[in-house]
């Protein structure tokens, strides 16, 4: 793994889990202090400072533009859900916009039947794309790295993965899109909300649904952690949904320290990132991930379990799809 993931993964100090239902989350803490030399991409937003939109009038399914006006660097996460303009996206890697600066940067659709303009440009959205559709991005995109050197994902998988998600969810989106699962579903989305907090001085966590680990999430700062915890929270809680199970047997601590020692030892491969820094792909038995590693440090990682035979990790082993009584309960 590259030196500098190594080092701030087996540094990492691990927290009391919370548990409610079927999703647990294990908190990381590192006691770094600090504010971040770079805003998030809501805080520029809000600030009038970056514009997010198509990257010309007829736009292109996997591409978007950002102009970065500020005297600092955007942060932009991966699997971060942007809404607007000709059709919701999600990103595909977590990218460091430099200041004043505009860059394209590569992305996924997550609205397959509309193609028109709602808005001239994307504001952000209060979810991330669920962790099993992430993970499944993040190997799309590791293979099309490792042969083609792009950072795209497989479109039409991901939106057949949707497609299928609004059926076994019962559903209705005039256009297919991802955000009208969450508005479906936002009720129960809240009481997760609600129950998992995180403590003082956490920058990532690690996420379990029925026993099984997902996702891990780690960044640089509390407070950037503390920006994006809520949509990644919705995100792993929308899959807990989508695969409860009522019981189950609970995650040691010994697993999740297993799993971050896997993922910090991990071979690499080393590619230059949309903006600054390096983007650094990963993949083990099971594992496959990636991380932004810019101005001497880790700005984020994020690493997720894949079907792999043997894999002790395997969240796809104990998950499968409710069945009409389990939707109903959610209803």
């Amino acid at each position: 793994m590259h030196t500098q993931i190594a080092k701030t993964l087996l540094h990492l100090q691990l927290g009391e889990p919370v548990t409610f239902k079927n999703l647990s989350m294990f908190p990381l803490l590192n006691g770094v202090t600090g504010s971040p030399d770079y805003l998030t991409l809501e805080e520029a937003l809000q600030a009038n400072l970056v514009t997010v939109s198509e990257v010309h009038e007829g736009g292109v399914v996997n591409d978007l533009k950002v102009t970065n006006r500020a005297p600092q660097a955007v942060l932009i996460v991966d699997g971060e859900e942007l809404v607007g303009a000709k059709q919701n996206r999600v990103v595909n890697l977590t990218i460091l916009v430099p200041a004043e600066q505009t860059v394209v940067i590569p992305v996924t659709c997550v609205e397959q039947g509309r193609w028109h303009h709602v808005s001239r440009e994307f504001r952000t959205s209060r979810q991330t794309m669920p962790s099993t559709m992430r993970a499944q991005k993040a190997e799309q995109v590791y293979y099309r790295r490792m042969t083609i050197g792009d950072a795209y994902a497989n479109q039409s998988a991901l939106w057949g993965d949707i497609t299928h998600r609004l059926v076994d969810m019962d559903v209705d989106s005039p256009t297919a899109a991802m955000a009208d699962i969450y508005e479906r579903y936002d009720v129960t989305l809240r009481d997760y909300e609600q129950a998992l907090k995180p403590p003082d001085g956490q920058v990532g966590a690690l996420f379990a649904i029925n026993g099984r680990i997902v996702s891990l999430d780690v960044f640089d700062y509390t407070s950037t952690f503390a920006c994006f915890f809520p949509k990644l929270l919705r995100g792993c809680a929308l899959d807990a949904i989508s695969y409860f199970q009522p019981q189950f047997t609970p995650l040691t601590s010994s697993a999740v320290q297993d799993f971050i020692h896997r993922v910090a030892h991990a071979d690499a491969q080393v590619f230059p990132a949309v903006g600054e820094g390096e983007d650094v792909r990963f993949r083990a038995a099971g594992v496959v991930g990636a991380a932004l590693v810019a101005r001497e440090r880790m700005v984020h990682l994020c690493a997720f379990t894949l079907p792999d035979e043997g894999n002790p990790f395997d969240p796809f082993t104990s998950l499968s799809r409710p069945s009409a009584r389990w939707r109903r309960h959610w209803r």
